[in-house]
């Protein structure tokens, strides 16, 4: 990936940390498997990007023009300490 998308895939990240959603390991994830995604990110500028959250769902996400990115978020803790899983979901208009 370009320095640019790499500068607004931790745009990104810092505000999904603004929200209490500590998931770079999960959005660089998608981007590496989606190209379509990085199209689009790639094509749009970052003011135009929409962010929301969705506390009831533990969700987080982001809409690029006609597409939207969730990210379910489940918590947990065990002998090895505290864990996360996300869970990414797409939806095209």
């Amino acid at each position: 990936m370009t320095e640019e998308l790499m500068k607004k895939i931790d745009r990104i990240n810092e505000e999904f940390e603004k929200r209490e959603f500590f998931i770079k390991e999960d959005i660089l994830e998608l981007f590496e498997q989606r190209e379509d995604l990085v199209e689009k990110l790639d094509a749009i500028k970052f003011k135009k990007i929409e962010f929301f959250t969705v506390e009831d769902e533990n969700c987080v996400g982001f809409t690029l023009e006609d597409v939207q990115v969730n990210f379910f978020v489940e918590f947990g803790e065990d002998e090895e300490g505290e864990w996360y899983e996300a869970t990414a979901e797409i939806i095209t208009f």
